[in-house]
């Protein structure tokens, strides 16, 4: 009877501590699919970074292609939005992305061979993303439906957003200890094939140049938490909102 007893008691906080998780996965799914659509925000990013520049410098070095230095902001931002078109559609069309003098005139491809598979490995790392994505917002809206239902006791917002912001800063904290380029090399070298070049100097890339990767993908990866948690408050916010206003009467 103790043990049951146990057993039902815990329920209710394993519950919360998934409901809480999933709610910040849907969070961030959210917020990537927003981003997504303005382009994780390169055109500001752009001038931010000064890519211009950093093209002009890095664009005549590079073994590969020719002449980039003379494509502008408005073409950087094309062959972006072609890019990010393309990995979150199976990168469909990524052989096919031409960039152009600031004339109008073609140049030639903008990616070779590494390049594409590369990024066809990231448009397969974003399809499974997209499952677990998905996958957690059902179980995040199951969740709230049994709150809704007062099958188990709905957990405290104040708590979660706590928890949540205590994770996040936990994790900001260990990036910044131990790096973020080194973290950002690991996951890397975690989740892409071993004999897939995802490493790319200037020299090499103008995918690289175009990004200037890796420090792009650090200020968007700002913009994206940044964003998720503010979407994580709002969503519990209405929530907790609606079953306050309309309470479920048995």
């Amino acid at each position: 009877m103790n043990k049951m007893n146990y057993f039902k008691h815990s329920i209710p906080p394993i519950s919360w501590v998934i409901y809480t998780l999933c709610g910040l996965i849907c969070a961030f799914f959210i917020s990537w699919i927003l981003l997504a659509k303005v382009n994780f925000a390169y055109a500001w990013l752009h001038d931010a970074m000064d890519i211009q520049q950093h093209s002009r410098q890095y664009g005549p070095q590079n073994r590969y292609r020719h002449s980039f230095q003379y494509t502008n902001k408005t073409e950087h931002i094309r062959l972006f939005s072609a890019i990010n078109t393309a990995i979150h559609n199976q990168g469909t069309g990524l052989s096919a992305i031409q960039y152009h003098h600031s004339n109008g005139s073609m140049i030639d491809n903008l990616l070779h061979r590494a390049e594409i598979i590369h990024l066809k490995d990231v448009a397969n790392l974003l399809d499974v993303l997209k499952y677990l994505g998905a996958g957690a917002t059902l179980i995040w809206l199951m969740l709230a439906a049994i709150y809704r239902f007062k099958l188990l006791p709905e957990p405290n917002l104040k708590q979660q957003t706590k928890s949540i912001m205590s994770l996040v800063g936990l994790i900001a904290l260990v990036v910044f200890i131990i790096g973020p380029v080194s973290v950002f090399y690991t996951f890397h070298e975690w989740v892409f094939p071993h004999n897939h070049q995802w490493f790319f100097y200037y020299q090499e890339s103008l995918m690289t140049i175009l990004m200037k990767a890796p420090d792009l993908f650090g200020f968007i990866a700002i913009l994206l938490t940044s964003l998720a948690l503010i979407i994580f408050l709002c969503i519990n916010l209405a929530v907790h909102s609606l079953n306050a206003r309309y309470p479920y009467l048995k």
